[in-house]
């Protein structure tokens, strides 16, 4: 991911964000090994590393990649691709936080970390739901306006529903063992809605809507797969 791209999506700290959901999912680490792909400046990874993960990242941008090793996180510079391919090393769980849609080939990178998984590894993804009630909303008056961040970021390169992403998955061999769902940001737009006690039920609601109705109410998806 490029600097600028670190910019304009910093740690997501609150409980119902992609980042914090990655955390839950991902638990307990015990010393275990896990990868964090595309991992920036390693926000996240150190966040996992607090948790008991031994840390890997992959970092494509090397301004990214030494903010992360600062930070202590090992790092390799490099594209996922060539990382993946020649990489020796295997992990109890690799993530792919916000990332696989801005690869050219997300299918192929995926398949290559699924054979750097150890028996019983998980790959963890968060990624945009295309199909989210605001661009179909946007399609429906006959626009598709990238934007500098979010669903339509016009550096993602691929778009994905809820059945792509299954598709896709299933195409890396890869089976689905737990789909979590992100509610729309509207604490960015509203941040009253965080500080006000009594608004933050608004929130709650929001995430348990995205929980109930994924197809059309999930911001992003979290999905936790295991190998066969």
């Amino acid at each position: 991911m490029s600097n600028s791209i670190a910019e304009r999506y910093p740690v997501k700290s609150d409980r119902h964000s992609s980042h914090s959901q990655i955390l839950t999912v991902c638990g307990d680490g015990n010393g275990q090994q896990l990868l964090d792909v595309g991992c920036a400046r390693g926000h996240l990874s150190t966040a996992l590393q607090k948790q008991g993960w031994k840390v890997t990242g992959i970092e494509y941008d090397p301004q990214d990649a030494q903010a992360a090793q600062e930070a202590g996180i090992s790092m390799i510079v490099g594209t996922a691709e060539s990382a993946l391919s020649n990489m020796t090393d295997t992990f109890d769980v690799i993530v792919f936080a916000d990332v696989l849609e801005h690869f050219v080939a997300p299918l192929e990178v995926l398949t290559l970390a699924k054979n750097r998984l150890n028996p019983g590894g998980r790959i963890v993804i968060s990624i945009p739901n295309v199909a989210h009630l605001t661009v179909r909303l946007q399609l429906l008056l006959g626009s598709f306006n990238y934007t500098d961040r979010g669903i339509l970021d016009r550096t993602h390169l691929h778009f994905y529903t809820k059945r792509s992403l299954r598709e896709m998955i299933a195409q890396a061999n890869l089976e689905i063992v737990h789909l979590g769902a992100t509610p729309a940001p509207i604490e960015e737009v509203l941040p009253v809605l965080r500080k006000v006690k009594p608004l933050r039920a608004i929130l709650e609601f929001n995430a348990f809507t995205a929980r109930a109705w994924k197809s059309l109410l999930a911001y992003q998806y979290i999905a936790v797969t295991k190998g066969p």
